[in-house]
């Protein structure tokens, strides 16, 4: 007779306890990993979604979209100058009459003695802002220095020692160029700063003086600065040197940089490309030999490619992409007919602006589109997350379930196998007893 007395109660309990939950488990494990997959797709789709949008939005920025330009001077050394789209093709003549420059006053003499023994103020003006150090509290020109630079209501103005043959010389800069930003001294100063005999202008408080056109009967501008923003609508100056009078006017020459708007094209198919090769990768069917997308048969995400698709077909100010040559292949990715596009782009530059960038370009309608998918507080993908993560939480209270039937389970045939073990020993006993083996 086998002895029963022998078993292990604990091994048993386990082995049925797993067993009765074995099914349970393989289906959330299934589930689970179906979840997991669908939450990595997710998470590839927002990315996808989120560089494509980033990349037309560089290529559709304020004054910077698709349509480059390039502005180049006849002579180089007197300004550097760069074009952004809205400029328009021309030719201008401009002199530099003259470079901004700050306010810079070297007090010559001034030693520490003076500043330790003024009982007075130092009270100036920069660009209509007071600031007033009180000089009976400093000892030296280095503190009067460190007065002026840490004081709060400093108005612009920066206080250095200069040291040469072993002398100091406390100088006094605006920290800004232009007329306006001029260092005057308050005739209720320590005379010290008023003594005129003793200051020498390092540098005059001017203002960049720019003709468009002929010096006397051109247009003249000024700016506080050597930048020149709205000259010329869309070009940027910035001036490095002055002419000498009596110097011919510099040529400078607005026109369409080819190469750089081609690039600028060929930076949307690329991007556009990208998102459409990770679309097919999500929503493959999975013949052919390659794997079943993530989004296989998903109606929304088939939507999504089929309203792309449908916006590169329709025209924009009176154009679609096929005009400049962006035409798509079998497989619905983009690609450029550079003749075609050099030749649009000679005979109306204009155009690929119109057609591209603003808010009624095809830049800026793609972007709204995608609005609906990618809207932190009611976009398609929000909505799907919000859908995996509440499934999350259900399969993690469903393991606590099964963890929690496994834990019945294992208690209920431990309980029966002890109280098996115990009678089966009584039997043996009883049967020893009466000598039956």
């Amino acid at each position: 007779m086998t002895d029963f007395s022998s078993i292990d109660p604990q091994s048993m309990a386990q082995q049925l306890a797993t067993y009765d939950i074995l099914a349970l488990q393989t289906q959330l494990k299934t589930q689970q990993k179906t979840l997991s997959g669908q939450k990595t797709a997710l998470k590839a789709l927002r990315t996808a979604l989120t560089d494509f949008r980033t990349a037309l939005n560089g290529l559709n920025k304020n004054n910077d979209g698709m349509l480059q330009n390039k502005a180049t001077m006849s002579k180089e050394g007197y300004a550097n100058v760069t074009a952004n789209s809205s400029a328009a093709k021309g030719t201008y003549n401009i002199t530099v009459e003259s470079l901004a420059s700050a306010h810079q006053v070297a007090f010559e003499g001034m030693t520490d003695d003076d500043v330790k023994n003024s009982s007075g103020k130092l009270s100036l003006t920069i660009g209509g802002k007071p600031l007033e150090v009180d000089m009976d509290t400093l000892e030296s020109l280095s503190d009067l220095a460190n007065a002026i630079n840490g004081s709060s209501t400093n108005p612009g103005a920066t206080a250095s020692l200069l040291r040469s043959n072993g002398q100091v010389t406390f100088m006094l800069s605006s920290d800004n160029s232009g007329a306006a930003n001029e260092i005057t001294f308050d005739p209720s100063s320590d005379p010290m700063f008023l003594d005129t005999s003793k200051q020498k202008v390092i540098s005059a408080a001017s203002d960049a003086k720019v003709w468009l056109g002929e010096p006397g009967s051109g247009l003249l501008q000024t700016s506080s600065t050597n930048t020149f923003n709205d000259l010329i609508k869309g070009v940027n100056i910035e001036l490095t040197q002055a002419q000498a009078t009596g110097d011919s006017p510099l040529v400078l020459t607005i026109g369409t940089d080819e190469t750089a708007s081609k690039e600028q094209a060929q930076k949307f198919i690329d991007a556009y490309n990208t998102l459409k090769g990770a679309l097919t990768d999500l929503t493959g069917s999975g013949s052919g030999g390659s794997d079943r997308g993530a989004f296989a048969g998903d109606s929304g995400i088939i939507s999504l490619e089929r309203q792309l698709n449908n916006l590169l077909r329709n025209q924009f100010n009176g154009m679609d992409i096929t005009e400049i040559g962006i035409t798509a292949d079998k497989d619905g990715k983009l690609k450029l007919d550079g003749e075609k596009f050099d030749k649009a782009l000679k005979e109306d530059p204009q155009a690929l602006t119109e057609l591209f960038n603003g808010n009624s370009g095809l830049i800026k309608t793609m972007d709204k589109s995608l609005d609906n998918y990618l809207s932190n507080s009611n976009g398609v993908l929000k909505m799907r997350q919000d859908t995996l993560d509440r499934k999350e939480s259900q399969f993690s209270d469903r393991s606590d379930q099964i963890n929690t039937r496994y834990d019945n389970a294992y208690n209920r045939y431990l309980r029966q196998f002890t109280q098996l073990q115990s009678i089966m020993s009584q039997m043996n006993n009883t049967m020893s007893m009466f000598g039956i083996a």
